[in-house]
C-alpha cells in the first residue's frame, strides 16, 4: 500500500514548539509522510520577545511550482498560518490543480477575541476564499467570529454557535469550532454537511495558557482524517490526544514559553491508530 502524504503549509519557529515543529513529528508518528512548506521562518515563536521573522512568500511560490513540475500529488493539503493575502492566493492557485487532495484549513489569524497584529482588517475576507475550496475548516472561536463578522462572546450559547456554523457551511461543508469555553471544560463543536451542529468532544478546562495546543489538535486531526478515520471519531481522538499532552505538561513551569511536551506522548498515537 502506498504511504499517505500530507502537504503541511505553516510557519516554522526554531525555538518554541508550534506550527510545523509540531505537525512534522505528529503526522510522521501516524505513519504518514509529512511534506513541509514554511510560510515564514522565526527564531522563536511570538511569546518570546525580540524574535526574528523572515517572510518566505517568494520561496513558497518557487517550491510549489517545483512540486507541480515533478507531478507530485498529496492525499491532504493542510494549511495553517498564512501571513499575507499574497500567500493565501499562492495556496489557492496551487489547490486548483490538486482537486484529488483533502483540503483542511486551520485559518490561523486570531485568539481571545482579536485579530492577530500584522493582519489587515480585511484579511478574514481573503481567508474565506480559502475556506470556499476547503473540505474541512477548523477555526477557533475567535477565528470563527472573524470569518463570519459575528460578535465574539467568550461563553457563547449553542444558538450563537449555530448561527456562526450556518454561515461557515456556506463556504465549507464541514466545520469544526475549537476552544469553546464552558463552565469546567473546553468543547469542540462540529457540523458535517447538512447535519445539525453538535458538541463532539470536551476536555477539562485548565486555567492556564498552553502554547501550541491548537497545532497539536489540528495536526492530529489532519493525520487521522488522512488515514481514513471517520470525521467525528477523528475529532474525539484529536481532542483526547491534545488533552493528554496538556495533562503531561501541566506541572512544567517552562511550558508557557516552550510549548507542550507532546513528544513524550507520541507513543499514545500508536494505540489510537
Amino acid at each position: 500500500m502506498k504511504q499517505k502524504r500530507i502537504l503541511c503549509i505553516n510557519d516554522i519557529s526554531s525555538m518554541g514548539k508550534c506550527s510545523l515543529t509540531i505537525a512534522l513529528p505528529i503526522i510522521s508518528s501516524l505513519g504518514i509522510e509529512a511534506v513541509v512548506l514554511p510560510t515564514a521562518l522565526l527564531s522563536a515563536h511570538t511569546v518570546f520577545k525580540g524574535y526574528t521573522f523572515k517572510d518566505t512568500t517568494e520561496e513558497m511560490k518557487n517550491t510549489l511550482n517545483h512540486f507541480d513540475s515533478l507531478g507530485e500529488k498529496f492525499d491532504c493539503i493542510y494549511t495553517g498560518y498564512l501571513g499575507s493575502k499574497d500567500q493565501v492566493k499562492i495556496v489557492l492557485d496551487f489547490i486548483k490543480g490538486h482537486k484529488e487532495s483533502l483540503i483542511i484549513t486551520d485559518p490561523v489569524m486570531g485568539d481571545n477575541g482579536r485579530l492577530y497584529s500584522g493582519f489587515e482588517k480585511d484579511y478574514p475576507e481573503y481567508m474565506l476564499e480559502l475556506c470556499n475550496v476547503s473540505d474541512i475548516v477548523m477555526p477557533n472561536l475567535t477565528e470563527a467570529c472573524l470569518l463570519t463578522n459575528t460578535p465574539f462572546v467568550e461563553n457563547p450559547t449553542e444558538s450563537h454557535l449555530e448561527r456562526i456554523s450556518d454561515i461557515l457551511t456556506n463556504y465549507s461543508k464541514n466545520v469544526i469550532i475549537t476552544g469553546v469555553k464552558e463552565e469546567n471544560s473546553v468543547a469542540v463543536y462540529s457540523k458535517k454537511g447538512d447535519s445539525n451542529l453538535q458538541k463532539t468532544a470536551t476536555s477539562k478546562l485548565i486555567d492556564r495558557q498552553f502554547h501550541g495546543t491548537g497545532d497539536v489538535f489540528a495536526s492530529t486531526l489532519s493525520g487521522f482524517l488522512t488515514m481514513g478515520k471517520d470525521f467525528e471519531e477523528s475529532i474525539v481522538l484529536a481532542t483526547k490526544f491534545t488533552e493528554m499532552c496538556i495533562n503531561h505538561t501541566a506541572n512544567d513551569k517552562d511550558s508557557q514559553w516552550y510549548g507542550l511536551r507532546f513528544e513524550e506522548c507520541l507513543h499514545y498515537l500508536y494505540e489510537m491508530k
